[in-house]
């Protein structure tokens, strides 16, 4: 990629602020390192890795911690058996500790459509009990642990007791009255690795033994007395024990560290690349950027792009499209209306999607480019010799030597800077060449003749930054389509440039050339007056679906209340159901306790109790039998109703005749219906009781049955339906009748035979066969 335009861009800036998004000094490097690449499937890769990585931070709320230090170094030295340090080692110990953590947080993430960080996780190595060694036997850089070894731990002992000794003795000295007067403090210290105490100078010989110091001042002098010598000599050997100790624990680390340097290497490059996604997922939500749509067909369609050097309160969206339409886009317009903002959008953007960063933009759709060139700004060289113009055009040299159909070229301002009919010739000819090499080009002008080349050629389309034509004040808006005039004299005599200055600027302009920016004022008019009408139309649309909107919704919220009214309905019908089955249950089984006690008391109870059992019969002669009868004449306010789609009844608050509509109160509700779905009905004082009249039937004409089963009922319900039976068995004129009682405790029997005694229609009666059913069957002979 070339250089000079990232530079240019300030791309290195973007990935400054990417990096501080990064836990670790190596990813922060990485990221400061990345290059834009220019293999689509590898792009759409790197871009995968910071989705997967946005789920896992803000949809499950896992955020790994990737806190470790660079021990590139480190295993380098492990590799060559260079013993590590115990602060080397704890630098180690941290990287195995952090891998394993974020392979575990990683690979918890319940979502198996996380694949691409799943699989960098899964092959992060990790050696849980090397770790939790260093760390056991490790207390900081400078202190290991007595648990090391047990020699470390005996030696230690040895140099405690061999101490506690030897201060002792010293201490004797000190806390000696008979010494008092040569001691300069009452304390034993340590100098050269070796106990000693202060003796004041006068008295050195007082008591025997080595100067191993003396105060600034000269009149302490710091002795070891000869009779501790030989213990501060077998002290110091118990020292030099340790340290041997130490550095065989170290190397013996060092061993294991660099038997699995290679992995930890591995682990060391992954939760790197680890940590740099999750830091653009972060820049990303930090800067409200999106997941860009990638190409390699040279298509660029930015939506509501956002520079993302601008800061969030200044920075204005901007909507750019290229490589579909069009391949070449000149952007026209005053000065700092921001035509190099645009032109630099455009490919900083494009870098961004290429290094697998987000874009800061509502929705995007970015190309591919093998190389993307620019040339933006002032570059004169005092140096080199190279005035502004020639600056210039030594970078579009270097760029149309280098540029092919797979170049984006981003050129600001070109042609500018020599005499402007040679630059506009000059700017035309450039154009045609970049169009005819098949390259995506951005260019900044405000040449008419390339105003005038957008217009008349293929592929090739203008653009304007939109400005407000009363007050002149740009709006940073990019238009694409119409050019934009420069307004230079405008804008001066806005800014108050002296009159007699402005009315000669306007007669030095020829007349085509006058005319030419008065049609592009009027066409900037005639636009914005197009947009506002365009504007108002869309709220009156977006006003007339919210009304259409509201609407379906008050329509489905009828639908709920009438099918919730229904549901109610069924739920309060069979509940009364049940209630009614459960007391004519009631009733009925009381009757039968009753009737097998014939008493008059109880014959009396169940003659009031079967009149109870009539109100549970229901005449059900059409499907709003149970409601109020229907009435005559047209529905008005303060009718009772019949709703025929919900079957309940209402009340009328108001009619519509003319909507054919009524608003019916059901309880508390109040709720509209059709004039059609509402059957009026009388009011209930009119109406007339309704009585149970049980239907009369014509036996002669009925089928006969010869057989009559009275099993199952009480003595008073048989001798009842047997009263009844064998008067309709005389009217049918059957001869002969049986009665299936059973045998059963023998009072149905019993019953049975008294009553056939007492009926004037029994000619005779005689127990069943053996082929009839026996004593369980009486057989009847009925008079003619």
């Amino acid at each position: 990629m070339d250089e000079k335009t990232i530079k240019a861009l300030e791309f290195s800036k973007i990935l400054s602020f990417a990096a501080t998004y990064a836990s670790s000094v190596p990813a922060r490097a990485a990221i400061n390192d990345i290059k834009p690449l220019a293999d689509p499937t590898e792009i759409e890769k790197k871009l995968t890795e910071v989705y997967e990585a946005d789920r896992v931070l803000y949809e499950f709320s896992i955020s790994p911690s990737f806190a470790f230090d660079d021990v590139s170094g480190i295993l380098d030295k492990a590799d060559v058996m260079s013993v590590l340090n115990m602060g080397e080692l704890l630098k180690v110990s941290r990287i195995l500790r952090v891998a394993r953590n974020i392979k575990a947080s990683i690979l918890k993430v319940p979502d198996e459509n996380i694949k691409l960080i799943r699989s960098i996780a899964g092959g992060i190595f990790t050696d849980k009990t090397l770790e939790e060694d260093i760390d056991k036997a490790i207390i900081s850089e400078s202190e290991m642990h007595d648990s090391a070894s047990p020699a470390l731990r005996n030696i230690r002992s040895k140099i405690k007791r061999t101490g506690e000794a030897i201060k002792a003795k010293l201490y004797s000295y000190v806390n000696s009255s008979a010494y008092s007067k040569y001691i300069q403090d009452n304390i034993v210290t340590i100098r050269n690795d070796r106990f000693v105490i202060p003796l004041k100078a006068e008295y050195r010989s007082m008591i025997p033994g080595l100067i191993h110091d003396q105060s600034a001042s000269g009149q302490t002098l710091y002795v070891e007395p000869m009779v501790i010598v030989e213990m501060n000599n077998t002290l110091k050997t118990h020292i030099l024990e340790e340290e041997r100790e130490i550095e065989q624990i170290l190397r013996t680390f060092t061993m294991r560290v660099s038997a699995t340097v290679e992995d930890i290497r591995q682990s060391y490059s992954r939760i790197t690349d680890l940590d740099v996604i999750f830091a653009k997922a972060k820049y990303a939500a930090a800067t409200k950027a999106i997941k860009p749509i990638i190409n390699n067909k040279g298509y660029i369609n930015i939506y509501q792009g956002r520079h993302p050097l601008i800061s969030e309160e200044k920075v204005v969206p901007t909507n750019i499209r290229l490589g579909d339409e069009f391949d070449m886009l000149f952007v026209t317009g005053p000065n700092t209306g921001g035509k190099t903002v645009a032109l630099k959008l455009v490919g900083l953007l494009s870098l961004m999607a290429m290094s697998g960063l987000y874009v800061p933009a509502k929705e995007a759709e970015l190309s591919v480019f093998t190389n993307v060139f620019s040339d933006i700004g002032d570059e004169q060289s005092i140096e080199q010799n190279l005035s502004t113009f020639s600056s210039h055009m030594t970078n579009i040299v270097r760029i149309t030597n280098k540029l092919d159909s797979t170049s984006l070229v981003l050129l600001d301002e070109l042609g500018a800077g020599t005499d402007p009919t040679e630059g506009a010739s000059l700017a035309v000819a450039l154009s045609s060449f970049i169009k005819q090499s098949g390259a995506k080009a951005v260019i900044t002008t405000h040449y008419n003749e390339l105003k005038e080349y957008a217009v008349v050629t293929e592929r090739a389309e203008n653009a304007s930054m939109d400005f407000d034509p009363v007050t002149y004040n740009p709006t940073y808006r990019l238009v694409i389509g119409t050019p934009g005039a420069s307004n230079a004299i405008l804008i001066a005599k806005k800014l108050g440039l002296n009159p007699t200055i402005i009315g000669a600027a306007q007669e030095g302009i020829s007349d085509g050339k006058l005319a030419f920016e008065n049609v592009l004022n009027s066409l900037e008019i005639a636009r914005r007056n197009a947009e506002e009408n365009e504007r108002k139309t869309r709220l009156l649309l977006d006003e007339a679906q919210t009304i259409n909107l509201n609407a379906q919704k008050e329509r489905n919220r009828l639908f709920a209340q009438r099918e919730k009214l229904n549901e109610n309905v069924k739920k309060e019908t069979k509940r009364l159901v049940e209630e009614a089955m459960e007391d004519a249950n009631e009733i009925i089984d009381t009757l039968k306790s009753l009737l097998d006690d014939p008493t008059d008391a109880n014959l009396f109870e169940a003659r009031r109790l079967r009149k109870a059992l009539g109100k549970y019969v229901i005449m059900e002669d059409n499907e709003f039998s149970g409601f109020g009868e229907e009435a005559d004449g047209e529905i008005r306010e303060g009718d009772t109703v019949f709703i025929k789609t919900l079957k309940v009844e209402g009340i009328v608050a108001e009619v519509n005749h003319i909507k054919g509509s009524a608003i019916v109160k059901l309880g508390r509700l109040r709720s509209g219906f059709k004039l059609d779905d509402l059957m009026k009905l009388k009011s209930k004082e009119n109406q007339p009781q309704k009585v149970f009249k049980a239907p009369s039937r014509d036996l002669k004409n009925e089928s006969f049955s010869p057989e009559l089963n009275l099993i199952g009922q009480n003595t008073m319900e048989a001798v009842h339906n047997l009263n009844d039976y064998l008067d309709s068995a005389l009217m049918s004129g059957v001869n002969e009748v049986r009665i299936i009682h059973g045998h059963g405790t023998g009072k149905l029997r019993e019953a049975v035979k008294r009553h056939l005694k007492s009926h004037s229609g029994v000619k005779s009666s005689r127990d069943g066969g053996y082929d009839e059913g026996g004593r369980g069957v009486t057989v009847v002979i009925l008079n003619k």
